[in-house]
């Protein structure tokens, strides 16, 4: 993969598209921006300070000549060493970043990188390959619209289901949403068992969290008392 690196010189329909992949399955890669934008340990404060300008990203990766991630440095790095710099001293870039950098790798999944983001309190993060060498960057903003495809892919598995025939399900009864992973799942269903078996169905959904069971149904063919 290339880099540039400067010196210091919906509605309850069924999708006609194909389906999204599973959850489990985004990964980092399919997330990330890129290419990563980096400088040298060796870049000057004013290139640095320019990089980050340009990129209207809160950091840049500071990388060695192989590419592998050496630290980081934050917009906010900068303007506190602004604030301290004795105009005598030139600052680069190995002055100013912060070690060992916070990084995740592109086949983490996103909701790992979550965790990461959240352990750390941080809003970008560096995305090394398995040498440790930079392969992007990733935001919060990529981590959310990955979040809200990730609910989307259940969602549509989950009417996937609901809607293949002899499920037993009405359909202009359902209604299904799914948020943080945690499905809803409301409408009726012909018979007792075929809400059973929706329900069944969509709990081995991957990357579902949780199902909140809302069916009702016309027959009971369970001989159970009947809450339909």
């Amino acid at each position: 993969m290339q880099h540039s690196i400067l010196d210091g010189t919906a509605a309850d329909t069924f999708p006609s598209a194909a389906p999204a992949p599973s959850p489990s399955r985004t990964l980092v890669r399919d997330c990330m921006s890129r290419p990563g934008i980096a400088v040298t340990p060796g870049t000057d404060f004013a290139t640095v300070a320019a990089v980050l300008s340009a990129s209207r990203r809160g950091i840049v990766p500071v990388v060695t000549t192989d590419g592998t991630v050496a630290g980081v440095v934050a917009a906010s790095d900068l303007l506190a060493a602004y604030a301290e710099q004795d105009p005598r001293q030139e600052l680069l870039a190995r002055d100013l970043m912060t070690v060992p950098a916070v990084t995740v790798t592109e086949d983490a999944s996103a909701t790992e990188a979550v965790a990461q983001v959240a352990e750390h309190s941080l809003h970008h993060l560096p995305v090394v390959d398995g040498d440790g060498r930079l392969a992007g960057l990733l935001s919060t903003h990529d981590l959310l619209d990955a979040l809200c495809r990730e609910d989307e892919a259940i969602r549509s598995e989950a009417l996937a289901l609901a809607l293949t025939p002899g499920s037993g399900v009405v359909p202009g009864s359902l209604h299904i949403r799914c948020e943080r992973g945690v499905v809803s799942v409301t409408g009726r269903t012909r018979a007792r068992s075929d809400s059973a078996a929706l329900c069944l169905q969509i709990a081995r959904i991957d990357g579902l969290n949780a199902l909140a069971d809302h069916l009702t149904w016309d027959i009971d063919d369970s001989g159970q008392p009947s809450s339909g």
